[in-house]
């Protein structure tokens, strides 16, 4: 084996180094090419030469510096920039399905029961002897009870009522309720797809 080693030609190690290296001269040649697409405009440029912030010589010369290094690292280092790359990927997939999702004070674990509208409309009608409150379900709420109820057209959709203790975190953000938080939720297939507040913080 050590005599195969032995008898190798430079050729031979240049040609295995330039296969190594092919990887990361596609990554460098795609992260050149992000880098020149994400170059500042000419207008951003003018604001930055109103600003007194113009791009000088040298500026240009330590940027052509780094991007040079970082190449190099690149050329060398590929297979942890790609781990990297791959990573930051998902966590990047993983954000914008974070932020795509509605932010309800409910969630699963706080549903109580199936309810059917008319009987929760029953159970919450307001009757107020000096009639600061229209004498409808959920009072000042009845509209925004309509509109609750006019979004409910799948069939598999159903009503629940819901209670989150004082306490409890809640939403994406998981905030803490000051106090406890009652209504009523739109299910369908287990998911909360919209909530109505009758007692919040």
């Amino acid at each position: 084996m050590l005599n195969s080693l032995l008898s190798w030609r430079p050729e031979a190690w240049i040609d295995y180094l330039l296969l190594y290296m092919a990887p990361g001269i596609f990554m460098g040649g795609y992260l050149l090419v992000k880098a020149f697409q994400d170059r500042p405009s000419d207008f951003a440029k003018g604001l930055m030469k109103v600003m007194g912030k113009e791009i000088t010589l040298v500026d240009q010369l330590k940027g052509c510096g780094v991007y040079c290094f970082a190449l190099l690292c690149v050329l060398i280092g590929w297979p942890g920039f790609l781990i990297w790359f791959v990573k930051d990927k998902k966590d990047g997939v993983a954000r914008q399905e974070w932020q795509a999702k509605p932010d309800f004070e409910c969630a699963p674990e706080y549903l109580i029961a199936k309810v059917n509208p008319v009987d929760a409309e029953i159970t919450s009608y307001v009757s107020d002897p000096l009639s600061t409150v229209p004498a409808v379900p959920f009072g000042h709420l009845n509209k925004a009870w309509g509109n609750f109820l006019s979004n409910m057209l799948d069939q598999e959709d159903e009503l629940w009522s819901f209670h989150i203790p004082k306490g409890s975190k809640t939403g994406k953000h998981q905030r803490e309720c000051k106090s406890e938080i009652r209504g009523f939720a739109k299910v369908r297939d287990g998911k909360i797809l919209a909530e109505f507040i009758t007692e919040g913080n």
